[in-house]
């Protein structure tokens, strides 16, 4: 034999071992793939590129055999390559994940590597995503030069789209979304998407509105900011405390702080753009959070007012703690003369004072630069007459039966006992019982932290052990609940409300429903039917009767009734009254 041939024939003869050796791992971990004309072209493939065990199959070898294969058969066939090609591979994953040395091999975890999602070590996925893995959302690219904090924070929420999305449109939407967010931080030069601004969201929305043509489409793939955002702050080891959104979930606040028909699921500090003023609020919601007591819609509340003084400052490029009384009464008096009423700036005041306190107390400032009782408005109560008129009622009443069943038995509740919407929302199935032969109702009265018991008709207990059969709830479950089990949100049950009143034209469509009026109805009726101000105040649940007395409409017409029936009395007329005086002089 020539010599100059020696090498080719030794080049063959490798080739041939390879190709045996590849063959022989398909029939062990892709038996069904075996002997099949497609794997015999596979395996001619993977030996011309030196490959010697189907380990070493991974996306950008399957991307050199799509490009080998598509000159050489019809474009019809090459999902039938490529697939046979992305089952062997899958085969051997399937197998060696039964061993613990094979999953430290082909777990699916964060590489600086080109990831393809039907290689997934979770067969339950790889089955997902079997009708669209030629998608480029399936492909994602952690070579590319980034930053390495964000790109182990998209792989983190590319896991849990994966894992909690089914396989839909939706599921779609966000892979879709991902990576163009993911394109947009590589572009951008994002580094951590926890500290992301707003101004970087409207970046992403221009990128957006370039990349996609149909609006409805970009609003469903804008919310991928939302998603990430949120999956990045629940699942890191250790909580931000400097992120610029915080998901309350997160801190597993005690119940009886939350009301759950009306949740604060989130909080923003994006509004405050001076770092050290953002930096500061995060501390005192720190505080507020973790240590405080204060129901969370409270807390919420005073977040709010202090963000937007600092956000008014932080836009002169003042630091807080540079505030002095000069300052701070420009602010409050420009509050002052705005348009809210006495009792919000009260609160306002009250605000930025614990606020400062806290500061104060920390070793930020000396002294709180400000007196509060120095700006406190007096508050002069004024009664809003919110009872609704019969007519009005009685009309929806009649036209009950076209109303959902959930929103009539809601309705209910509120014209027959004038409970809170929030109460009702959170009715549990054990609050209905009998005693004495007289029918009770507990309620959790989320604005008091405390239970009450009250009287209810027997038809409504009655209509509710029905409804209560028929939606087969449990004692600890919520009565009204929303998509995921949970309180059904008071804002849904207002939007529904009003949406079916229009529909069936109450009032010729023009009435606009309100649940907190049915307390003031129920509270008003009482009244007018001579049960005493001390009882209705227990009812409703009120701690002092001046609350109540704003419940209690129409107490002006009240009076001047029982003056009329008092001087009606001969012996209280005015002639009366004049003759008793001249004889006493």
């Amino acid at each position: 034999m020539p010599a100059f041939l020696q090498p080719f024939i030794e080049a063959e003869q490798e080739r041939s071992r390879r190709i045996e050796q590849l063959r022989k791992e398909v029939r062990e971990f892709a038996e069904k793939e075996a002997g099949d004309s497609i794997t015999e072209q596979i395996l001619l493939f993977l030996a011309d590129e030196m490959v010697e065990h189907i380990s070493e199959i991974d996306y950008e070898l399957r991307k050199k055999f799509e490009l080998y294969i598509t000159p050489l058969i019809r474009p019809n066939y090459l999902y039938r390559y490529t697939g046979t090609f992305d089952r062997i591979r899958q085969a051997y994953i399937r197998e060696r994940m039964k061993t613990p040395a094979g999953q430290r091999e082909c777990e699916w975890k964060y590489k600086n590597e080109i990831l393809f999602v039907p290689y997934h070590s979770n067969p339950v996925i790889v089955k997902s995503v079997e009708t669209v893995r030629c998608r480029s959302n399936m492909v994602w690219n952690f070579k590319v030069a980034a930053s390495e904090r964000m790109k182990r924070q998209i792989f983190m929420v590319l896991e849990y789209i994966l894992e909690h999305y089914e396989v839909s449109r939706l599921r779609e939407y966000k892979l879709t979304g991902l990576q163009l967010f993911y394109e947009f931080c590589i572009r951008k030069q994002i580094t951590d998407i926890q500290l992301l601004e707003l101004e970087q969201e409207a970046l992403f929305q221009d990128y957006l509105n370039q990349k996609i043509e149909k609006e409805q489409r970009r609003k469903r793939l804008k919310t991928i900011v939302e998603t990430a955002r949120k999956v990045i702050f629940m699942q890191t080891d250790e909580i931000r405390w400097d992120a610029t959104i915080w998901y309350l979930e997160r801190f597993h606040i005690a119940k009886e702080r939350r009301n759950q028909s009306d949740n604060i699921d989130k909080i923003s500090f994006q509004e405050v753009l001076q770092p050290k003023n953002r930096r500061l609020l995060q501390e005192y919601m720190k505080y507020e959070i973790g240590i405080g007591e204060l129901a969370l819609s409270t807390v919420y509340e005073r977040f709010r007012i202090i963000r937007n003084f600092l956000r008014e400052i932080s836009e002169k490029q003042l630091e807080v703690t540079e505030c002095d009384a000069s300052l701070m009464d420009v602010y409050l008096k420009n509050l002052q003369n705005g348009t809210i009423g006495a009792k919000t700036f009260n609160t306002n005041v009250s605000g930025i004072q614990f606020f400062m306190k806290f500061l104060e107390v920390k070793g930020y400032i000396k002294k709180v630069p400000f007196y509060a009782s120095y700006y406190w408005e007096k508050q002069i109560p004024v009664h809003h007459n919110r009872s609704v008129e019969e007519d009005v009622y009685m009309e929806i009443i009649q036209n009950l039966a076209q109303f959902p069943e959930h929103l009539r038995m809601m309705f209910l509740h509120l014209w027959c006992v004038g409970l809170r919407i929030s109460e009702v929302c959170t009715l549990k199935g054990d609050a209905y019982y009998i005693q004495n032969g007289d029918c009770w109702m507990k309620v959790y009265q989320v604005k008091m932290k405390n239970y009450k018991r009250v009287p209810i008709p027997v038809t409504l207990y009655r209509l509710m052990q029905v409804y209560l059969k028929k939606q087969l709830t449990e004692k600890e479950a919520y009565i009204f609940q929303n998509r995921k089990g949970g309180a059904f949100s008071k804002s849904t049950f207002m939007g529904q409300m009003k949406k079916y009143c229009a529909k069936i034209g109450i009032q010729n469509g023009e009435y606009i429903f309100k649940s907190h009026d049915y307390r003031h109805t129920v509270a008003t009726n009482f009244y007018e039917h001579g049960v005493s101000l001390q009882s209705i105040r227990d009812y409703l649940g009120h701690t002092f009767e001046e609350m109540t007395m704003q419940y209690v409409d129409y107490m002006p017409r009240k009076i001047a009734k029982e003056n009329d029936a008092y001087f009606a009395e001969e012996e209280n007329s005015l002639i009366a009254c004049m003759q008793k005086g001249e004889k006493h002089e």
